[in-house]
């Protein structure tokens, strides 16, 4: 029989052999014979915005601008984006005093000053004010009242003195909201943490194949309707390929032009799957700075593995399982059903982490086995978390073999965090 040889984007996993026979294929986003969008091409798409006018028009009297983008968990290329949309404001006469910088975290931690200049460029670090959202800090965040699924938004008080909001960041598929982008950058990018935590635990409504990439569900329109609210005047929104190189960009109003972006991001991180497979290798690169980020890649490996079938996650995870919420691995991914009652009834009042270790936990503890391939993550740590842990890709592959048996078919999803599985015939 013949041998595929797997190798993945990074090699630090080893390199795995599986006769071909087994593989119903490997996919990943497409390759592009294109270095992307050219410095002009992308200046041209923020000056030619869908459903709104241009950010020079809407700039016009405007002394008190607030940009927000992400932060650095995804690979947005802003010392690209925003010299262009700083051109636009000080075109309008907007001065560099009036303009600060919010990094959206979410809950993630803080970006230091290095990352700082590396993401958004030396020059534009030290020439505008550049400021973390503070998430955990009551006295930086105000009520805008209740949103469409009935929970208060708690958001960044900036949003309350601005009198024009640009917001910037990329689009991939997403079990949250069906894409990233869009006003994913304010909420839950900028709000506190119980809004936050509310936003995901609405998604727990939906199995995952029901919302990521679906553009038409209640979570997103949501999120619109308290971008709406706040007064986000213009996105900039990329589709990246190959790393942070820019497919396309879209520009404008919140809906629209994220609607347009989320069409180009089908097009590129849709991927035809012909069946579904008893054994799914999910690369979580370059979504695995730590393993809440990383198991996004189960999302997409759920969709196409079978009922009693194996996921295994490559993840190098530096920053280990999740710096931020030191509970994560006490309540691990084991019992869904009681830490969604918990929560529920209030015994538990970690919403947020909940939320990631129930919708998680509802694939790989009861529905499918789970494997982890990770250098930096303990093996007695996974394992009590409810994971089964291999110190390679081959081991990972032949624990995958003796849990599902002789007869199995396989799948590689490279990149599966920006990955939108199709299976033919649904």
């Amino acid at each position: 029989m013949k041998s595929v040889e797997i190798r993945l984007t990074k090699h630090i996993f080893g390199d795995m052999s599986l006769t071909s026979q087994n593989l119903i294929g490997i996919y990943g986003p497409r390759n592009f014979n294109s270095s992307g969008l050219s410095d002009e091409e992308i200046v041209e798409r923020i000056k030619t915005p869908v459903g709104t006018p241009s950010i020079m028009e809407l700039a016009k009297g405007k002394r008190n601008v607030l940009i927000v983008t992400d932060d650095n968990t995804r690979l947005t290329p802003l010392s690209r984006l925003l010299p262009p949309i700083l051109t636009e404001l000080h075109s309008a006469g907007v001065q560099k005093d009036d303009i600060t910088i919010l990094i959206g975290l979410g809950t993630h931690r803080s970006m230091n000053r290095e990352e700082i200049q590396n993401k958004f460029g030396k020059e534009i670090a030290g020439s505008y004010a550049i400021v973390n959202h503070a998430w955990d800090d009551p006295n930086s965040l105000f009520s805008a009242g209740a949103c469409d699924l009935g929970f208060e938004i708690i958001i960044n008080k900036l949003t309350q003195q601005a009198d024009l909001i640009i917001s910037i960041g990329s689009i991939v598929p997403h079990a949250t909201a069906g894409f990233s982008g869009g006003g994913k950058s304010i909420m839950p990018g900028i709000c506190g943490e119980k809004t936050i935590e509310d936003t995901h635990w609405a998604a727990l409504k939906y199995d995952m194949s029901q919302i990521i990439g679906n553009f038409n569900n209640d979570v997103r329109r949501a999120i619109v309707s308290v971008c709406r609210k706040v007064k986000l005047d213009f996105i900039v929104n990329v589709i990246l390929f190959d790393g942070n190189s820019v497919y396309d960009l879209v520009a404008g109003d919140v809906e629209e032009a994220h609607k347009r972006g989320a069409e180009i991001c089908r097009s590129i991180y849709g991927v035809s799957i012909p069946e579904k497979a008893n054994i799914v290798i999910a690369e979580a690169y370059p979504n695995d700075i730590d393993l809440r980020q990383a198991i996004k890649a189960v999302c997409a490996a759920d969709v196409v593995c079978k009922d009693g079938g194996v996921i295994i996650l490559p993840a190098e995870c530096p920053e280990g399982v999740a710096p931020q919420f030191p509970n994560f691995k006490r309540y691990g991914f084991s019992n869904p059903r009681q830490l969604y009652k918990d929560v529920e009834s209030g015994k538990c009042k970690e919403k947020l982490l909940a939320y990631t270790l129930v919708a998680i936990g509802r694939i790989i503890s009861q529905r499918v086995r789970a494997i982890i391939v990770s250098p930096n993550i303990e093996p007695d740590v996974v394992k009590n978390m409810g994971f089964l842990w291999a110190s390679d890709l081959q081991t990972s592959w032949n624990m995958a073999k003796q849990i599902t048996g002789n007869s199995f078919r396989s799948i590689v999803l490279k990149k599966a965090g920006e990955l939108l599985p199709i299976v033919d015939g649904t």
